[in-house]
Order: structure tokens, then sequence, then C-alpha cells
């Protein structure tokens, strides 16, 4: 008969060899794969946190640009890795919140398909409207959009991307009615708000705080739950009329669905740490980037959230992919 003592010490070695893995982790090169293309936001998100996590574990984390159907390709390319924590996403409002309502026939499961590890920042949009404007505040927009419904033109970065579902939410819980113009990109958008061709826009605070600070346009309102350290005169639009509003493009990390806890735990103390080192965080601040850093059950609720909360907005508005 086997003795309970060599049970015990073969139940021992079984459960090191499990706990092994997680234990060494990492032992080979990470790959951070970044669905959109190098240079924008995104991208500096992620070299910004790759940089910190290949000095503190001592391997490369290589970022591998994957861009493609607005993130689709990336987020699907990490959605079918092995679950080892070798291979993760920098995730985003795009690929994980706005997609998965958006896309015919998306290719993963934004909540299934994914292991969240850490959000690492939040970025906010500005509510804009040309200096000459006569409209001075979010009250005064609602207003003018009250009086004349439809006559309020407000222009995007393009059907889906969070410039116009951040009209169309405002559109819902201000109950207006303004007439969506989409724009392949910020910038030419912005160009015709300040030509007078748009009375509004919603933009990344980074992107149009140049220009508001150039006297070319002006902030009626930031969409956030409270107000920016970059912008501290403006008001969020939650307190001024519309209670509740909260808009923000954010970037996390997630992992392939089934990744070892153990690994989610090391992965999740190593991004946390990596954002809140005083020159990444200036870093990630100088993109008019809010840095957060969570815990996965933290970033996991978050994105269940975000993702309600942009599936039935699209699905109001109509929006399309296609």
């Amino acid at each position: 008969m086997i003795s309970r003592y060599a049970i015990a010490v073969g139940c021992a070695l079984l459960l090191s060899h499990a706990v092994a893995p997680a234990q060494q982790f990492p032992t080979k090169p990470l790959r951070m794969v970044v669905p959109f293309a190098p240079g924008g936001p995104t991208d500096i998100v992620g070299r910004a946190v790759s940089q910190r996590l290949t000095e503190t574990f001592g391997q490369t984390v290589v970022v591998d640009n994957r861009a493609g159907a607005g993130g689709v390709v990336g987020a699907d390319l990490v959605a079918k890795a092995p679950p080892d924590g070798y291979t993760v996403l920098l995730c985003s409002t795009g690929a994980m919140a706005i997609n998965p309502g958006l896309v015919p026939n998306i290719p993963y499961d934004a909540v299934r398909d994914f292991a969240p590890l850490s959000l690492v920042v939040t970025i906010p949009y500005l509510l804009l409207v040309n200096t000459p404007s006569a409209l001075q505040s979010v009250k005064d927009l609602i207003a003018a959009a009250r009086a004349k419904p439809g006559s309020i033109n407000y222009g995007s970065a393009g059907i889906g991307s969070t410039s116009h579902l951040a009209g169309e939410l405002f559109k819902s819980m201000a109950k207006i009615d303004m007439t969506h113009v989409p724009y392949k990109g910020s910038a030419p958008a912005a160009t015709d708000l300040i030509g007078g061709q748009l009375q509004t826009m919603f933009d990344a605070v980074a992107v149009a705080l140049p220009l508001v600070r150039g006297g070319k346009l002006r902030a009626l309102g930031i969409s956030t739950a409270k107000r920016s350290a970059l912008v501290p005169d403006v008001p969020t639009i939650s307190e001024s009329g519309v209670p509740g509003y909260e808009v923000a493009t954010w970037h996390g990390i997630c992992a392939p669905a089934r990744t070892p806890h153990a690994v989610v735990t090391a992965l999740n103390r190593a991004i946390v740490a990596a954002v809140n080192q005083p020159d990444t965080r200036q870093r990630l601040v100088g993109i008019g980037a809010d840095v957060v850093g969570s815990t996965p059950e933290e970033f996991g609720r978050f994105m269940r959230s975000e993702l309600a909360k942009w599936s039935r907005i699209i699905k109001q508005s109509g929006a399309s992919a296609h």
C-alpha cells in the first residue's frame, strides 16, 4: 500500500510543477501587440509601458504593430494566441467596446476571449466650437439645438469613432437632435470647424488643446466626470447641463483568456508599477492622458460597462461599419 507520506510527497511534487512556470515567468521575450500603426497615441502608450516592462522583467518586450480594421486585426491575433502571458494586447475603446457592436461578424468576443490585466490611461474629449461662435456654453448649444432640431452640424473623425459616438451619447442624454458629419480623421473636421462649416465637434484633449490655446477653437466642456488639470477652467459636460455624461478613450492591457492566474498577477503588478514611474507617467500625461493603473477585476468591470454603453448607443444611432 502507498503510505500517506508518499501520497503527500507526490502531491507536493505535482503542485510544484504546476506553479513553477508561473513562478519563473517570464523566461523569454514577450510580445505586446499594438493594433494600430506606429506613432499614434495607442502606440505611444504601448511603447512607454513596454520599455518599463523590459526593465522590470529583464526580458525584452517587443512592440508588434498590427494595424487593420480599427483594431480588429491585432485583437483577433491576441485572442487566438497561446494563453501563457507571452503575447498581450494594448487594448482600447475601439477594439474592445465599440467594434463588437459596430463590426458585423467580428471574429472575437471582447469579454470571453480576453483576460484583463490593467487599465493604463484614459484620454478626455473636449466639446468644441470655433472662436467667433455665439455659443458660449454647453447650455447654449443645447438650447440652440432644441430651437432648431437638426440645424447644428457636428463633425467627427469618422463613423464609429469615439468622437462620433461621444456626439451620439450627448444627443441622447441632452435629448436633442444634431446632424453628424463624418470625416476621414479629426484634423479635416477641425479645419471645417474653424472655418465655420461645422458648429461643433468632440476631439481628444491632446489634439484639440493646441488649437484652443492658439485661439482657433473654444472648449465648452470636457467629457470626463472630473475637470482636467490641463484645462482646469473648462467645466465638465456633466456639470454643465448633462448630468452623468462621461466619455473617454482608454487604453489598457489584456492577455488571452485562460492565462494562468499567477501570470495575470505578475503582469498586473509590473504594469501598475510601470505606469507609476515618474518618467513614464510624464510621458503619458504628455499625450493628454489621465494615468490609471488598476486591478484585473476593476479593469474587467470597466470594460464590460464600456461595452454595454457603446453597444446601446451604436444600436440607438444606427451606426454601422459598412
